[in-house]
């Protein structure tokens, strides 16, 4: 399970032991300084699940990531247990309008949708990250299988809503999939939600099954 499998990174280490190798051939592609961003949000938890291919950067971010308080408290991410970080300003002004559901307060889209990014190293260029690159990686495997294993599977009962952002192709997944919980958005290059799906999602919520273990 990916949370057993993170547990596994060394103390404020960025790379997973397993990852190191594959990382090392394609460094270029890659901001390595950045703590593992495989999940923003109550991914454990969360009603509603987004999914992404992986966190992206931009240089604004650097000062975010030489901060120990801050870093401290992306590494936390990966426990699946902790609010998306609203507290980061530009990943704030990124995630809010592709998942913004109804009357919703910020706070409480941070605690509902969990972001999951099948790889969890920053990029500057997400274009770079290949289709060999995603299946080499251990730990977008590891996603992977959560994803087919458990998500999915909670998703089809009716106790969780999966909404395909973007790489569906690094997911393993394509349309055949959809079906009442599960949808793919209409523009996967914005990867936003859209009316359509969000009134879907409210109209869940309101009487939505717990999840199972």
């Amino acid at each position: 399970m990916i949370f057993e499998f993170w547990k596994d990174l060394p103390e404020k280490a960025c790379i997973h032991p397993k990852d190191i190798g594959v990382l090392n051939e394609h460094r270029a592609v890659f901001e390595l300084n950045v703590p593992p961003g495989h999940i923003n949000g109550r991914l454990k938890t969360a009603p509603v699940v987004a999914l992404f291919l992986n966190p992206g950067f931009e240089e604004e971010d650097r000062n975010i990531f030489d901060s120990d308080k801050s870093r401290e408290r992306l590494f936390k991410q990966i426990q699946g247990e902790s609010d998306f970080p609203l507290w980061f300003a530009r990943w704030k002004r990124w995630f809010l309008p592709r998942v913004r559901i109804g009357n919703m307060t910020e706070e409480q889209i941070a605690s509902n949708v969990s972001i999951f990014n099948v790889c969890s190293y920053a990029s500057k260029d997400a274009r770079l990250l290949t289709p060999s690159i995603i299946a080499k990686l251990p730990s977008s495997q590891v996603a992977i299988g959560y994803l087919h294993s458990v998500l999915i599977p909670q998703a089809q009962r009716g106790e969780r809503f999966i909404v395909v952002c973007r790489a569906a192709w690094a997911w393993n997944i394509d349309s055949s999939l959809e079906c009442e919980h599960i949808k793919f958005v209409k523009n996967p290059r914005g990867g936003y939600f859209g009316p359509e799906i969000r009134g879907k999602i409210e109209a869940w919520l309101k009487t939505r099954q717990p999840t199972q273990a």
